[in-house]
């Protein structure tokens, strides 16, 4: 402010204010966009246990592929010898 009551401005000061104003304005909507992704992820993603569930189910799949197979492997060995036995009693 001079003598004569007037302000000046000293250095652009008032447009770099309306620059940051406006930075401001942007930041808050960008932060308002990042929260609602936030929460669609917090909604959708999964949770410590979630993925623990999933890590145990397919251990639990594991396990019975495992004993599928080797009972498989056990009754191929087992078919022949049944077809003697019954051959030989028809």
């Amino acid at each position: 402010m001079d003598m004569s009551g007037e302000l000046h401005d000293h250095g652009g000061m008032e447009a770099r204010i309306t620059k940051l104003e406006a930075d401001v304005a942007a930041i808050k909507i960008d932060v308002a966009a990042m929260k609602i992704d936030i929460g669609v992820i917090k909604a959708i993603g999964a949770t410590k246990s979630d993925i623990a569930d999933v890590h145990t189910k397919i251990a639990e799949a594991k396990s019975a592929i495992i004993i599928w197979v080797a009972g498989l492997v056990f009754l191929a060995q087992l078919v022949p010898t049944i077809v003697r036995i019954i051959e030989k009693y028809i």
